[in-house]
């Protein structure tokens, strides 16, 4: 079979984890250039990969990037037994000329092996002296530029998405649609799975619709920022789609983001319900949400309380990846998040049963709510009247009864109704 060189293609990719899992051997220390750093580069400014085409197989790939004058020759991989020589003399040589292409008049490789070493030598490439190549990975704290600042963005807490209790449904539904492809997209472009660029969280108020978009961002390790219709109102008809289209702009030159748009009724409500700001907002917004999939590493989050209410053209498939809902928590659900706030408040013997029994039409706000408010009447009765004893039963009961839910029994049958007709995964 003749073997080609031409221009890394997309549809490359798996056919390029494929070679790289083949040809890799088992490194004692953490590799130089790994897989996951091969694929994160194939869409950065003045990268350049090449590959050697087989009938429609890659058997050998060339990947470089340029810097100004000064070019970096990354990696040059050939499959076992397919005239590795030859075909590495001409990967480097298509490599090479790209490079120049783009300015580059020195060329420095990296080497990762003994045959590389022979093959770069081989092609006039010389040791530079007095040279030590390191490495370090770069803290998420260090990645953030001060943009994220700009932009009241911030690192949520790691921990977070592990943390989140009850709701069991819509985690399971958000980690294996959105997280899993985001966190392991090596894997997802073996099986030709799209990472998701967009979707939308639906569900009563108060369920944790906000809660799960953080836990989104703590889970991937990427900034969350939060975009607020409300404060666009504040700015004038004629400045709002103009200050959107600036705070986009801003958010695609970080690194990574999850970006949140609570209340996005606000944005993009029927045409014939009042909106909160100017229509042309809407359309600007409309604009803006493609762009996230030609922006690797952005992942736009929206939430919305009344998702019958937004215009259907919001929310047609090539916006939005998925329609995700997230409902009130049923009675597992319920238990899972009262223990958790029964074991931090007291040690004394609360029946978890009976709490879940009170509280129905509770969602995970008026939980937690509710769980301090007897907090708060233990700590009362203690320092009033002396009584040494934590949160009782009878505190977390006589809390629930002075809670107003915030769930209905219509509510809670909208949700249903909502989610038949509108969910997406």
């Amino acid at each position: 079979m003749t073997v080609f060189v031409r221009p890394y293609r997309d549809r490359d990719l798996p056919g390029l984890l494929q070679l790289w899992g083949l040809v890799a051997e088992a490194p004692r220390e953490p590799e130089l250039l790994s897989v996951d750093d091969a694929v994160d580069l194939l869409d950065a400014d003045g990268a350049v990969c090449v590959v050697a085409d087989e009938d429609d197989d890659v058997v050998g790939v060339g990947l470089g990037v340029a810097a100004g004058a000064v070019a970096w020759v990354l990696r040059v991989i050939v499959a076992p037994g397919v005239a590795e020589g030859e075909i590495s003399r001409r990967l480097l040589d298509e490599l090479e000329a790209r490079l120049a292409e783009m300015g580059a008049r020195k060329l420095i490789a990296l080497v990762v092996d003994e045959d590389m070493a022979a093959g770069l030598e081989a092609h006039g490439y010389v040791p530079a002296r007095h040279s030590l190549c390191m490495q370090r990975i770069v803290p998420a704290n260090l990645a953030t530029p001060s943009a994220l600042a700009e932009l009241g963005g911030r690192m949520v807490d790691p921990g977070l998405w592990d943390s989140l209790k009850g709701l069991k449904d819509a985690k399971e539904i958000i980690e294996r649609r959105v997280i899993l492809p985001l966190a392991e997209p090596q894997l997802a472009a073996r099986h030709a799975v799209s990472s998701p660029s967009a979707i939308v969280l639906f569900g009563p108020p108060g369920t944790g619709k906000t809660t799960f978009a953080k836990g989104v961002a703590s889970r991937v390790e990427w900034p969350f920022v939060e975009i607020h219709p409300s404060q666009l109102v504040a700015e004038g008809a004629e400045r709002q789609a103009e200050l959107l289209a600036q705070t986009f702009d801003r958010i695609f030159d970080l690194p990574s983001a999850v970006v949140f748009v609570d209340e996005v009724e606000d944005l993009a409500a029927k045409r014939d319900e009042e909106r909160r700001v100017n229509v042309s907002v809407t359309n600007e917004f409309l604009k803006q949400i493609p762009r996230f999939r030609d922006v690797p590493h952005h992942l736009l989050t929206c939430a919305t309380n009344w998702i019958s209410r937004l215009d259907p053209a919001f929310l047609r498939p090539g916006r939005f990846d998925y329609l995700l809902p997230v409902g009130p928590p049923d009675a597992d659900a319920r238990a899972a998040i009262w223990r958790r706030y029964v074991e931090e408040i007291t040690e004394e013997d609360v029946d978890i049963n009976a709490l879940v029994g009170a509280s129905e039409f509770f969602t995970p706000a008026d939980i937690e709510f509710a769980a301090r408010k007897a907090a708060q009447r233990a700590f009362e009765r203690e320092h009033f009247a002396g009584a040494g004893r934590r949160a009782l039963l009878e505190d977390f009961l006589e809390a629930i009864s002075k809670t107003r839910p915030t769930l209905s029994a219509e509510l809670v049958d909208a949700f249903k109704a909502d989610t038949e007709q509108f969910a997406r995964y």
